[in-house]
């Protein structure tokens, strides 16, 4: 396992304006990504990002890509990130994340239409 990979623990997570920011960049990049609607392969260019795909699947790969730096980015860091992210798919896995990091224990299901949920939360702190 590389050194980037291993999970690091907090005693707490720190709010900084710099990690909220980039955090903002990062579901921005994330949003225009998975916004995109491919009913069929076309070539699909994010002008402002400069990330190009064709396939259903590489948009998927890409934007778990996004994801898995986001939190890499706080398991690095420390930093909490979630409570200035608004897409609830992208807050979902900052929430994991900063959880992980705190020695949390973790359980993740998904509810009858596929949405995502951690298990022993209540339901009205998502806004699913």
């Amino acid at each position: 396992m590389n050194k980037f990979a291993k999970g690091k623990r907090y005693k707490e997570l720190t709010n900084n304006s710099i990690a909220e920011e980039y955090i903002k960049s990062l579901e921005q990049l994330y949003t225009d990504i998975v916004s995109v609607p491919m009913f069929e392969d076309d070539d699909v260019m994010l002008d402002d990002w400069g990330v190009s795909f064709f396939h259903k699947e590489s948009q998927t790969e890409i934007a778990w890509t996004v994801i898995v730096c986001m939190m890499n980015f706080i398991n690095q860091t420390g930093h909490i990130v979630s409570p200035v992210i608004k897409n609830t798919d992208f807050k979902f896995y900052a929430e994991v994340q900063e959880k992980l990091c705190l020695g949390e224990s973790v359980e993740m299901a998904k509810d009858d239409i596929g949405l995502p949920f951690l298990l022993g939360l209540e339901e009205d702190e998502y806004d699913f």
